[in-house]
């Protein structure tokens, strides 16, 4: 298959959907730090991404509405998004994620990459057995 003439590169969605899909993702990677998904939608998610924080860090009211036009008026995201900048990604100019190829999904063998946040300790989460053993070895 052949890439000439691709307008997007999340094929097979119409606008609102890819543009809902997008908002979703950078809400998510804000919230947790990383994000796991497809390379396409690793790239897309870069680069919107690296836009609203490059727009948010301008900080003029401009800016400050484009950004929060973009979170559709969600402003738990926006104020969190003021949190990630000033305390990691004040001292960058861009380069704000990278992105991480890592094993196939299991079900469908589907490539799969961690998108996440430069600067950023992510808490690793604990499966259900290293939660049982913590708490055998508690009590």
């Amino acid at each position: 298959m052949y890439s000439n003439r691709k307008k997007f590169k999340i094929q097979g969605k119409t606008a609102s959907h890819r543009k809902a899909l997008v908002r979703s993702q950078v809400i998510e990677l804000i919230r947790n730090g990383r994000i796991k998904t497809t390379p396409k939608k690793a790239k897309v998610l870069k680069k919107e991404f690296d836009k609203l924080v490059t727009t948010f860090k301008k900080d003029t009211r401009k800016s400050n509405q484009t950004v929060m036009s973009f979170f559709a008026e969600n402003k738990r995201a926006f104020d969190r998004l003021g949190q990630v900048v000033a305390d990691k990604l004040s001292d960058r100019n861009s380069g704000y994620t990278r992105v991480i190829k890592t094993l196939p999904r299991k079900g469908d063998n589907a490539e799969q990459s961690f998108v996440m946040l430069v600067n950023t300790e992510v808490k690793e989460k604990k499966t259900k057995l290293q939660k049982m053993l913590d708490d055998r070895e508690k009590g």
